[in-house]
Order: structure tokens, then sequence, then C-alpha cells
């Protein structure tokens, strides 16, 4: 009887690192490079960061430093002004800058901006209180008792004008009532507005309705009456030339014409025509 053969294997399986491992060693080695890489970056990032906010530090320190040296130096000058001094000076400068906030001009453009029609302003002053307010005295008159409430309204919806107080109201003897208000300025004045290119519309008068009159008549027609001709004229004798007589006792003599100075034209120096006669029925015919 033969022996059966057993096919047996006893060595082990190849693995995955067998069979892949150059691959897989080399992959590691790249991660590790990489890693090393990225760490490094990060690292010198770190310190250059902490560089600069060091430098930023020492600057903050320096100016830190020339502002308190700057602190201090203000501090001796303001310890070396005489307030008593340097008061009236400095009253001064406020009172003009008050004074160019609100200029004459932006004053009287404002002005001009509430007037309303029917209503003239006769005169202004201006002035400052005891709170170093600007104040503007007005003194205005209007045509009627309507155009006087219309300005308060303008000047109360104007803000430029802190308040309107009247101060005197009376009625004109020729008609009309004369006013005096005072208008305090606002503190913080809003910004300026062009002025409209045209003022506040006048108020019209209706027109009085047409009477319709009744149709006309037709005139009757003149019908033409022709005058009967008129004779010929028949030509008389010459009337002499005037002259000046002169008298001397009894005997009476002609004295010569008088000449004209100027020199004659030469086509009037023939013989004189004497005008033809007009054919006009109302005139007669003179010799």
């Amino acid at each position: 009887m033969a022996i059966p053969v057993l096919k047996l294997n006893l060595a082990p399986p190849p693995s995955f690192w067998r069979r892949q491992h150059l691959i897989v060693g080399w992959s590691a080695l790249g991660l590790g490079l990489l890693a090393l890489l990225t760490v490094g970056g990060l690292t010198w990032r770190a310190y250059h960061k902490a560089d600069l906010e060091g430098q930023e530090a020492i600057r903050l320190s320096r100016q830190a430093q020339e502002s308190l040296a700057q602190q201090s130096a203000i501090q001796n000058q303001l310890k070396a002004i005489n307030v008593q001094k340097e008061l009236p000076r400095w009253r001064l400068a406020e009172r003009i800058l008050v004074e160019r906030s609100s200029p004459w001009s932006r004053l009287t453009a404002e002005l001009e901006r509430s007037l309303v029609q029917d209503v003239r302003v006769r005169g202004l002053q201006r002035s400052r209180g005891s709170d170093q307010q600007v104040v503007v005295k007005l003194k205005g008159e209007a045509r009627t008792r309507e155009a006087e409430t219309a300005f308060v309204d303008s000047i109360h919806g104007n803000p430029y004008f802190a308040q309107m107080i009247l101060e005197r109201e009376s009625e004109r003897q020729g008609g009309g009532i004369e006013f005096e208000i005072t208008l305090p300025l606002s503190a913080t004045p809003p910004t300026y507005l062009p002025l409209p290119k045209y003022g506040p519309a006048r108020k019209v008068a209706a027109a009085p309705k047409p009477v319709a009159l009744p149709p006309a008549k037709p005139k009757p027609t003149a019908t033409a009456v022709t005058p009967p001709p008129l004779p010929k004229a028949t030509p008389g004798p010459s009337a002499p030339r005037p002259g000046i007589t002169v008298d001397m006792g009894a005997q009476t003599t002609p004295a010569r014409p008088l000449r004209d100075p100027r020199p004659l034209d030469p086509e009037d120096q023939g013989p004189r025509r004497r005008p033809r006669a007009l054919n006009r029925p109302d005139q007669e015919v003179r010799r």
C-alpha cells in the first residue's frame, strides 16, 4: 500500500508590510519631514510676532514718556500764566469767535428768508446778553394783522433763531401795525442753505367779471355827393411887388424892393410862376 503525500506549507503568508514596506517607509519619512517643516515655520512665526510686539511695546513706551514730558511742560506753562492779565484777551477772543459764528451776512440772509409780503424792517440792532448769547432787536411794521401773524410764524419756523419775544406792538395813524421783537440766536446754528431764487408770491386782487354789453346797432352808410364843377378862373393883371414907401412931404415915392442877401439858385433866377388854382369845391379861386 502506497504512502499518501501530505501538502504542507510551513512559510507564513506574505503581509502588507512585506509587500509594501518600501512605499510605506518613504511615505512615513516624508510625513515626518513635512511635520518638522511645519513646526519650524510656526515656531519662526511665533518668534517673529513676539519680536514685532516687543518693538511696538518699546515704541509705545517711548511715546508715553514723550507725552508725559509734554504734559509736564504744558502744566508748567499753565502755572506760569497770569489769569488776571490774560482774562481780557480771552474774553475778546471769545467775543470775536461768537460774532464770527453769526455774521451780519448770515443774519440778514435769514431775516430775508423769514420775511413775508406786506412786512418791512425799519431797524436792526445786534448785541450780546449776560450769558454771551447774541440777541437781535428788530423794529418793523406790517400793513395788516394777517401779514404780522405770517411773519411771526415764519420766525418761529426758522431754526436759526432760538425764540421770539414780542416787546411792543401798536397801530399806526395812517394804517398798519408797528412792532418790536427780540430774537436770540441759536447756540448751534444750522448749516446755511441758499436763498430761493424768487421771493414770496405777491397777492393779486381778483379781476372784476366783464359785463356783457348789448350788440351795437349798424350805422347808416353815407352817400357820396358829387359837387358841381367850378368855372375856370381867367388870368388877371399881375399884382405889384411889395415895397417900402417913403413919405417926403406931399409926394410919395415908392422905394426899391428889398432883396434877399442869400444867393439865388440858378433854377430860381427865371420868371416867377404863379401857383395854380386848387380845384377844391370848398375854396374859392383867388387871383
